[in-house]
């Protein structure tokens, strides 16, 4: 049988995923940011950084643009 995972594992699993998805191409900036909407800047940039190297250079680009606007969500201190 296989391993039990917690629907947040499960979650994060998939947000991930979907990140990698879209740094390969087969996704667009306009679908990837909505599954990451309401997570905060910082939370994104993390997830971004524990991927390592998937992607083009041009995708990675355009995603820390994105990421780097002023309308994008930011932590709340």
């Amino acid at each position: 049988m296989g391993r039990n995972i917690s629907l947040q594992e499960a979650g994060s699993r998939w947000v991930k995923n979907s990140l990698r998805s879209y740094l390969e191409g087969e996704k667009n900036l306009k679908w990837i940011a909505g599954i990451l909407k309401g997570m905060d800047s910082d939370q994104i940039q993390s997830l971004f950084d524990s991927l390592g190297r998937p992607g083009t250079a041009e995708r990675k680009a355009e995603f820390l643009e994105w990421l780097n606007r002023a309308d994008t969500p930011r932590k709340t201190k």
